[in-house]
């Protein structure tokens, strides 16, 4: 009994603390004396990145210049940095790039030059302050940038050229990747040494290719034999991959093979289907005649007509939607993307550049207006918005929602797929008044700008918001970018000076 005695004192005794704990706080949080508010904020910083006094604005929430002084909606004036054109600069213009037979289009639209208003009193850090920056004359892509663009690039061996690349763009292309395009769109091995490639074009054509043994280089007038599953063939044909062996019957007598033999028998059935072909001056082969959906056999002699051949399989199958010419190109680090832009001269846009493209001189929120409009979709399972695509968790072809451009005529600002910039980020950079643009170092986080089909965020949606990424980053499937050109190489380009 003495026991049971003693634990009921020590029970109430310790209800006793707990309560006189419990009235300390609520006194300490009731005046504020250890500014518990703060600490909670404090807590909560990292995860929200919204400051939590007034210092961060204007005392009444408004905002404030660089220079901590309230907003002045004054349009500075434009005579400080206006330069005068003899003629009006064209509003649109058509870039046409050639590789060889193929070609590309870029439409262009004009930013004209002067003072924009960027960033936004949200609470947002990184987003502040509201203030004037003045833009010299641009031209932007109407749209991101497309898998029909990013093939020329491809097919022009721009992953090869060092010219368009950062030296550490390059030797991370060259040595940890490895691939020559995205995964959508570019060059893929067939066989085991890498030395046999396939690449399948937007418009559905088919390249082979055949490297040299360094890897380096297309090997040209290189024999190769392309055979269709299930084909006649057999029935004259033989080979051992692993002993790397080819048999030919010819009048009734089998016997081993080489590409030298192969090319004397003109009038073998072998050479009359179009199963015998031979690689051009960089070593490549046209393959969009094979039939949708079949597994081809390659049998390539690829260091001389009598050198044991390389084996390597290839089928030709339906594009996925992910692949077609009009989708934004995805699944590129900031490198392959700056490259690109170089090869094309021009050049990823920077944070104010992308900035201004959506928003205007007028500040608007978004390309459209100020309001998002979000509304349920037919399933009722998510709200988006008819301006974007928003929400909707499948990337479409770029230009799909043409009511959503801006006033300038740029398109996809808002969903779609997030873009890589060029400017390094900095979360609380010193924004200069002119043509800003930050270089840090080369292998800085990026800024990437504007939201993707995996967005509902109304603020991850507004023009002004500020994100980044690792420039290494590749394999997002929902960022791409688009590029831009001052007015006098765009002038250039398109024939117009």
């Amino acid at each position: 009994m003495a026991q049971s005695g003693d634990t009921g004192s020590l029970t109430y005794a310790g209800i006793a603390i707990i309560l006189l704990v419990a009235i300390g706080a609520l006194a300490l949080f009731r005046f504020n004396l250890f500014d518990v508010s703060s600490m909670l904020g404090e807590v909560d910083e990292p995860r929200r990145a919204i400051p939590r006094n007034p210092a961060d604005g204007g005392s009444d929430g408004s905002a404030v210049s660089p220079e901590g002084q309230p907003w002045d909606s004054t349009m500075p004036d434009a005579a400080k940095y206006q330069v005068k054109h003899e003629q009006p600069l064209p509003e649109k213009l058509t870039y046409t790039h050639h590789i060889g037979a193929y070609s590309v289009d870029i439409e262009l639209r004009l930013v004209p030059q002067g003072w924009f208003i960027m960033g936004e009193a949200d609470g947002v850090r990184s987003n502040m302050p509201k203030r004037w920056i003045w833009l010299d004359d641009y031209y932007i892509s109407t749209c991101e940038f497309n898998n029909d663009q990013f093939y020329a690039f491809i097919l022009a061996d721009g992953y090869r050229d060092a010219e368009f690349w950062t030296p550490e763009g390059f030797k991370y292309i060259s040595q940890s990747v490895g691939d020559r395009g995205t995964h959508f769109v570019g060059w893929k091995a067939i066989d085991s040494l890498k030395r046999l490639w396939a690449l399948a074009s937007p418009r559905d054509q088919v390249t082979l290719e055949v490297l040299d043994a360094d890897k380096l280089l297309g090997a040209p007038e290189r024999k190769v034999l392309v055979l269709p599953a299930n084909g006649e063939w057999s029935s004259y044909l033989t080979y051992d991959q692993v002993g790397r062996t080819v048999s030919l019957k010819y009048r009734d007598t089998w016997a081993f093979a080489n590409a030298r033999d192969l090319a004397e028998y003109p009038d073998h059935d072998l050479v009359k289907q179009g199963l015998l072909r031979t690689t051009d001056r960089k070593g490549r082969i046209d393959l969009s005649d094979l039939s949708t959906d079949v597994q081809c056999l390659i049998i390539a002699f690829a260091d001389s007509d009598t050198d044991p051949p390389l084996f390597g399989d290839i089928r030709r199958s339906r594009a996925p939607y992910m692949r077609g010419p009009k989708m934004p190109v995805v699944g590129v680090s900031w490198f392959e993307a700056d490259a690109c832009c170089r090869f094309f001269q021009g050049t990823l846009p920077t944070e104010a550049q992308w900035e201004k493209a959506g928003r205007g001189v007028d500040g608007r929120l978004f390309p459209w207006g100020n309001k998002l409009e979000l509304t349920q979709t037919a399933e009722g399972q998510r709200f988006t918005t008819p301006y974007a695509n928003l929400n909707l968790w499948q990337v479409k072809e770029t230009g799909s929602f043409p009511t959503g451009a801006s006033v300038y005529g740029v398109l996809d600002l808002v969903g779609n797929v997030s873009e890589w910039c060029r400017d390094v980020y900095l979360e609380n950079p010193n924004w200069s008044e002119r043509n800003p643009f930050h270089p840090g170092g080369p292998q800085d986080r990026r800024s990437e700008r504007g939201s993707s089909t995996h967005d509902d965020d109304e603020q991850t949606a507004k023009i002004h918001n500020r994100r980044s990424s690792d420039p290494y980053s590749r394999g997002v499937d929902s960022r791409g970018f688009r590029i831009v050109f001052d007015a006098d190489t765009a002038l250039k380009l398109t024939g117009r000076k």
